[in-house]
């Protein structure tokens, strides 16, 4: 396009050259041998008959015209497309500064069409070298919370079995009873070890799906008595009361018994653990068929979790003023329920208010032959 805007010009250019030089070429030829042009005579009195296009120039001036002609040219083409060179250094520099580390300057978008696509290409390069540098950044900080966190929680019990059997291996002279109490409490704090151990491994897996579901047909009211039924010694030891509201229809899943009793556990011993002031539990089970799946909420109504606590209660290791306790526990119970409810295409959730602390899990509802067989 400039290229031809520029061509154009310069055809301008030289037509007007042209007809300048047939205005003063009879003069110019008068003066250089002396005729007289002025009457329209050339010669011998014959008449002189010329048009526009009847070019009489020597080899030298045509010459002279395609230099001009040249120079006019390049330079109409230099002066439109010094803003596209311009732009283009300006392109080159920020993608040099993007190469360089400096993610933020945004390069403006001046022009339309190819240019301007060009510039928007580069700023969304930029923002999405930034948005991995950004994750990069908060991986490294998660894995080095996760290491803080296991270093930390295995140092506590780990603390405690070595000074205990050092006192049994030192001591010597202790009464039964004393090594019995000693012994039981390096057992206990070995245990909980085994335990965070435990919630690693599994944690990773689930997270990276590395388990295999063996799915079966599951009514979810007999699962959650289950459940129930498991932590009946907890509730008693709590001093807590456990309701159920149930439908009168089975609600069937398709699921992985083994894993969802895992999830369901953590979600229960959770209710629990946090619940106890509240004297009461509620276990909720039922099929929204208009959404095609089952509805699964354990309540529990003890202390408030804090708004700014409950949005990273399914983060592992989260520490929270009731998202998680110091004492007990690995703090992956919960990161390890949701990890399995997203192996089964579900949903899980958490809201905590005046109603209560709610765990509301999803799960797709079997198909009708599967709920009928």
């Amino acid at each position: 396009m400039y290229a031809a805007f520029s061509m154009l010009l310069t055809i301008v250019i030289d037509i007007g050259l042209l007809a300048l030089w047939n205005a003063i070429r009879p003069s110019l030829m008068g003066v250089l041998t002396g005729m007289d042009t002025s009457s329209g005579m050339v010669g011998k009195g014959e008449p002189r008959v010329e048009g526009f296009f009847d070019i009489h120039m020597p080899p030298v001036g045509w010459i002279i015209l395609i230099i001009v002609s040249l120079f006019a040219f390049f330079t109409f083409y230099i002066i439109f497309t010094a803003p596209l060179v311009s732009y283009l250094r300006e392109i080159l520099k920020g993608v040099e500064r993007i190469k360089n580390g400096d993610l933020e300057t945004e390069i403006p978008v001046r022009f339309t069409g190819e240019l301007g696509s060009l510039g928007q290409a580069v700023n969304e390069m930029r923002m999405e070298l930034d948005n991995t540098r950004r994750k990069d950044a908060e991986t490294e900080y998660r894995n080095d919370e996760l290491i803080t966190n296991v270093a930390h929680d295995l140092r506590t019990p780990l603390t405690s079995v070595i000074g205990y059997l050092d006192l049994l291996r030192s001591q010597e002279e202790l009464p039964e009873d004393i090594q019995k109490k000693y012994i039981d409490i390096a057992y206990r704090k070995s245990s909980r070890m085994e335990g965070l151990v435990t919630d690693l491994f599994d944690f990773t897996r689930y997270k990276k799906h590395k388990v295999s579901l063996s799915k079966v047909p599951l009514d979810m009211q007999q699962f959650m008595e289950q459940v129930i039924d498991e932590f009946y010694p907890s509730l008693m030891d709590q001093s807590l009361s456990c309701y159920t509201r149930f439908e009168q229809e089975p609600v069937i899943v398709e699921g992985d018994g083994e894993l969802l009793s895992r999830a369901f556990c953590n979600l229960m011993g959770n209710a629990i653990k946090y619940g106890a002031e509240g004297k009461q539990i509620q276990v909720e089970v039922e099929s929204i068929p208009k959404q095609k799946h089952a509805r699964i909420a354990i309540i529990n109504y003890g202390k408030i979790i804090p708004a700014k606590d409950i949005k990273h209660i399914f983060d592992k290791f989260y520490r929270g003023d009731a998202a998680r306790s110091t004492d007990g526990g690995t703090g992956l119970g919960l990161a390890i329920a949701k990890n399995i409810i997203t192996m089964h295409n579900g949903e899980i959730t958490a809201r905590s208010g005046e109603m209560g602390t709610v765990f509301e899990v999803t799960l797709p509802l079997a198909d009708r032959k599967e709920r009928e067989s």
